[in-house]
């Protein structure tokens, strides 16, 4: 049966990435908030490396779960399946080292005085990692390159 498709994506695959990073996310605050309570009588450094090592952990697992489960869907192609899973996987995990805690942000820590968090407030701290997300894969892009060898990459007159 054809379905609606843009850029020849079915238009119900955008309906179901919002229940996909839903998910993620929530999994990740409940990893977070155990590492947050079960770390809270030590040291800030431990705490914070802690919470670093788990982002990192979680952020790769879900991309290489992810990358992993779309592999067999006829949609996605990949030029070299092994790079996609582990170097792809880290690329795409880079979402998640910023996003993750930013949730974890929102959804557990009050703002000051107690009050809640206002629409205008959660817009500016999203687009704001949408906008460290994007210099980091940037950065990726022009340090690093592709993940597969491709005939240029960077920035146009380096």
């Amino acid at each position: 049966m054809p379905a609606h498709r843009i850029n020849d994506v079915p238009l119900v695959m955008f309906l179901m990435t919002h229940a996909y990073f839903c998910f993620y996310h929530a999994l990740s605050n409940v990893m977070l908030r155990r590492v947050r309570t079960g770390l809270a009588c030590s040291s800030r450094l431990v705490r914070r490396t802690a919470m670093g090592a788990v982002v990192f952990l979680l952020s790769y697992a879900t991309a290489y779960m992810e990358t992993l489960t779309i592999s067999h869907y006829p949609y996605y192609k990949f030029v070299d399946r092994s790079k996609m899973y582990t170097i792809g996987s880290l690329f795409y995990a880079i979402y998640f080292f910023v996003s993750f805690p930013m949730f974890f942000r929102i959804d557990e820590d009050a703002p000051p005085r107690g009050k809640t968090w206002s629409l205008g407030e959660v817009a500016v701290d999203g687009l704001g990692a949408s906008m460290l997300v994007t210099i980091l894969l940037d950065l990726w892009r022009i340090s690093l390159g592709p993940v597969v060898d491709t005939e240029t990459y960077g920035l146009p007159w380096m």
